[in-house]
């Protein structure tokens, strides 16, 4: 659904990843400009040392969580959006790196 959202508005989505490996592997052969990333991944990892990576490249990221309280005191994420994602939101939280493209 985000993918779909995201390549209507004119975003090239390479994803999905469902782990950390795999999404670092996605990144080393693409140059994203944001990154939507799920707090929670597969088999219970958590997402923390992804964001901290993706956020030294340079890449915005954007934290997804169905739960209604996450911890990240960091501040590397630009936006955390709680599921079920409207629309508007996932708009609003792209919009800034679609804007410098």
């Amino acid at each position: 659904m985000i993918g779909g959202l995201a390549e209507a508005w004119g975003a090239d989505v390479i994803g999905p990843a469902a782990t950390s490996a795999d999404a670092v592997n996605l990144v080393s052969e693409n140059s994203p400009d944001v990154a939507l990333v799920d707090i929670s991944l597969r088999l219970g990892e958590r997402s923390d040392s992804l964001i901290d990576q993706l956020h030294d490249q340079g890449i915005r990221v954007v934290v997804i969580s169905g739960y209604p309280e996450v911890l990240i005191t960091n501040g590397k994420p630009v936006a955390f959006l709680q599921k079920p994602i409207r629309e508007e939101q996932l708009l609003a939280s792209l919009r800034p790196a679609l804007q410098t493209e």
